[in-house]
Formats: C-alpha cells, sequence, structure tokens
C-alpha cells in the first residue's frame, strides 16, 4: 500500500521546465530527498513566463509527474490506468529518514549497475555493499526497504537532456545525496540500460555548492585545453542551468576504484599537472594568505588550535622569510575516492576545491592526510625528515588551510580529520 511522508509537499504553482505539476505528490519526511527529487525534474521555484521557457533540449509538449512511496506492484498498475506510462523505480538507501542513495530497481544486471555510485573504501562500508551486491546476484528485487517511484506520461526532461548529448533514450539514475550541509549536493550516475555508463551529473542543493560546482566545471573547461591532461580527467558534457539551479554533466572514467597506497600513478600525475602551469610565489605573502585565512576561521574553532595555529604560522614565516615556494595547479581534494584507476593511467574527478597558484606539494600532503585520518592507514605520516625547509613550512601552511577548510564545511572540532591535523600539527611543533 501506499505510504504518506511527513514534511512539506510541493506548492502546486511550482513548474518544471517542460513538465507540469505533478497530479500527486507525497509528503516527504527528508528534505534533503524532496530537493534531490525537485532537482532531478528540474523544478523551479516560480512559474517561468511561456515566452520565457528555455529548455536545455528540444521539447514538443509537457509531461505530467507523479511520485510515490510504498509498496509500488499495485501502484504501478493504478498509474498505468490514468496514462502514466513511464516508470523510474528506486530503493532508497538507508530509508526515507536518512536517505544516502537513489538505487534503481529492475532487472539484476541493472541494480548491481546501479551500486557503482557508492565506492566506499573503509573496510566496513566495503563489506556492507558486497552483502548487498551478493543479495541483489541472489534475485533480491528491494523487498524490506523502502521503494520511491517517479512516474510520468511520457520522458522526463533530464532524459531529454540525456538523449540530446549522449543519443540513449531510456538512462538509467542512480543517486547519491551527499552529506554536507552547506555544500551538499546530488551526484547521478547515468547509464544505459545494459549498465553502461554514459556519464555523472551533478546536482547543487545549497548556493555555496553552487558556487563549488560551477568552479569545477569553469575547471575543467580549462583544464581541458592541455591534451596532456585530457586521459586523466572528465570531459565537460554539459553545463548550464536547470530548473533553478545549475547543472553539470561529465563523463565518466575508468570503473576501477583508484588505489590506496600512495604510488607511481600518482605521482606520474601530479608531475603532469605541475608541469602544466608552474609559478614560485614569495613565502611571506603565502604566509600572509593563510594567515588571513586562519583569523576568519578563529571563531569556529577552540582557544588552543587558535594557538597552535599561530605558533605553526610563525614558524612558517621565519622558515620561508625570503625564500620562494614552488606552486601551480592543486586539485585541492586530492584522495583516493576522488580517483579511478586503470593500467598506467589514473583519472581524477570532483575538482571543486582546484586552485591556479597554491603550493604544489599540497595535493601530495592531502592525498596522505586523508588516508590516515579517513582509513586509519599509516596513521604515523608526516613530512619526513629528509624534506627541504621549503617543504616543512608548506605542510605547516597545508595543515592551517586545510583545517580552516574543515571548519568552513561544518565539520566539526571532534571529526577524525579534525583531530587528526591537530595531533600532526602538534608533533610538527614540538
Amino acid at each position: 500500500m501506499e505510504g504518506s511522508l511527513v514534511g512539506q509537499p510541493l506548492q502546486e504553482n511550482e513548474q518544471l521546465m517542460g513538465v507540469r505539476s505533478a497530479p500527486r505528490w507525497p509528503q516527504l519526511e527528508a528534505v534533503t530527498l524532496q530537493r534531490a527529487l525537485r532537482q532531478l525534474l528540474g523544478l523551479t521555484a516560480e512559474p517561468a513566463p511561456e515566452n520565457q521557457t528555455k529548455l536545455p533540449y528540444p521539447a514538443t509538449h509537457a509531461v505530467s509527474v507523479a511520485v510515490r512511496q510504498g509498496t509500488l506492484r499495485t501502484t504501478i498498475e493504478g498509474l498505468a490506468k490514468n496514462g502514466f506510462v513511464h516508470f523510474h523505480r528506486f530503493s532508497v538507501l538507508p530509508s526515507f529518514k536518512a536517505p544516502r542513495w537513489l538505487l534503481p530497481l529492475g532487472d539484476t544486471h541493472q541494480m548491481l549497475a546501479g551500486w557503482q555510485v557508492y565506492a566506499p573504501y573503509a573496510t566496513a562500508a566495503r563489506l556492507l555493499k558486497a552483502v548487498f551486491l551478493r543479495v541483489v546476484r541472489a534475485g533480491w528485487k528491494g523487498w524490506g526497504c523502502s521503494q520511491l517511484l517517479v512516474a510520468s506520461n511520457g520522458p522526463l526532461p533530464l532524459e531529454g537532456l540525456v538523449r540530446e548529448v549522449t543519443g540513449e533514450p531510456g538512462p538509467l539514475f542512480a543517486l547519491s545525496l551527499g552529506t554536507q550541509s552547506a555544500f551538499r549536493k546530488i551526484s547521478v550516475q547515468v547509464m544505459r540500460p545494459s549498465g553502461e555508463l554514459l556519464g555523472y551529473l551533478k546536482f547543487p542543493l545549497a548556493e555555496a555548492a553552487e558556487e563549488r560546482v560551477r568552479h569545477e566545471s569553469e575547471v575543467l573547461e580549462r583544464l581541458w585545453r592541455f591534451s596532456a591532461l585530457r586521459p586523466h580527467i572528465p570531459r565537460i558534457l554539459h553545463a548550464g542551468r536547470w530548473g533553478d539551479g545549475y547543472i553539470l554533466f561529465q563523463s565518466p572514467g575508468p570503473s576501477w576504484q583508484g588505489p590506496v597506497d600512495f604510488g607511481p600513478l600518482h605521482e606520474s600525475f601530479l608531475r603532469t599537472l605541475w608541469g602544466i602551469h608552474r609559478v614560485e610565489r614569495p613565502g611571506p605573502a603565502l604566509v600572509q594568505e593563510v594567515a588571513a585565512r586562519w583569523q576568519n576561521s578563529a571563531s569556529l574553532m577552540e582557544a588552543e588550535l587558535w594557538r597552535l595555529g599561530n605558533r605553526a604560522l610563525e614558524r612558517a614565516g621565519r622558515e620561508l622569510d625570503g625564500l620562494t615556494v614552488p606552486c601551480g595547479i592543486s586539485h585541492g581534494d586530492f584522495a583516493p575516492w576522488n580517483t579511478r584507476a586503470e593500467p598506467g593511467r589514473l583519472f581524477v574527478f570532483d575538482w571543486e576545491s582546484a586552485a591556479w597558484d597554491a603550493p604544489i606539494l599540497w595535493d601530495m600532503f592531502h592525498f596522505h592526510v586523508q588516508v590516515a585520518s579517513e582509513l586509519n592507514k599509516n596513521s604515523g605520516w608526516w613530512v619526513p625528515a629528509s624534506q627541504t625547509q621549503v617543504d616543512k613550512a608548506s605542510f605547516l601552511l597545508y595543515l592551517l588551510s586545510s583545517l580552516c577548510q574543515c571548519f568552513e564545511e561544518e565539520v566539526g572540532a571532534r571529526h577524525s580529520g579534525t583531530e587528526h591535523r591537530k595531533r600532526i600539527l602538534f608533533r610538527q611543533l614540538s
């Protein structure tokens, strides 16, 4: 039977790009889930005048949409009688109350392909995914979990966009809803019915997130000009307005998860990146830049960490006085979970935090620190004693800049990543 969720339903005057308001919409308990569906369907907050409606693809008519949750078999039959003959079925995991993923329900092959949107690295999460995949292979079709149905009387606008960009008339979608509140966005894996990956869509759910996605689009467009980087980065398939937000559609990379251990693939990629753009920046200017960011984050941290950071800035200032620091293009969040790999090639995505003139070693520092803090691997790592004076000072500045980002992203003072950086910073200053 159909269920009803607690929350705010869509307003009657809301419209889609080429989609009429849904005749019925459940009251969704999780605000994030409702916002994700609004973006998936291209909903705008206010109706657009007829002469100003601009679709991202040719559309000949509007379609009506209905969204349901609960046991879907009888629901589908009832909707079909009323002309709703186009369906997308999802399992909502782990639940409607705390949604993280919307995975397609259908034949076994399609369901297995949908699970690629979730690529965990932590041991417990990898085991959990392995269990789910085994259950799917055994014939599970979504029994016992929250289910969601998006029904329409014709292809959705997003399907039209995918068709125009890739030629696929019947794409499938798997959604990851993210976790960060201030920078939250939906990542949508787009597939053919055969399971072949077509690409990944990003829909920001907050203003700050939209700024980051726009920045990523600009960075990728700029980096694509360099032929040496093209095998290692996504290609923009489409970018622009969508509903009352923004959309970025990127090509997929290899299907294998990137390695956790820093090795030749990572070093080769970083050297290629460094070779594209390289500058020497005055050390004192970098110290001042990080100090300004540290000052802006002062109210978000405890006094002990604030004092520790000031000591680090003083030391870095002394070490870099009169010296320059090698700088260039930085990914900004270079970590295993933002990479894919195949023999001889590392593919790197999620360029939202990229910078053009950051210290080149910061990406390498970040990779090691993230692996240590998030996966508890090589947790004793810090800058080896053999590193130069400039490298050690650069590492101190990285730690402070990274801590600022933790607080800006509302990670919290007690998060494992924040705590790990504090411990390393204390070691460096001891």
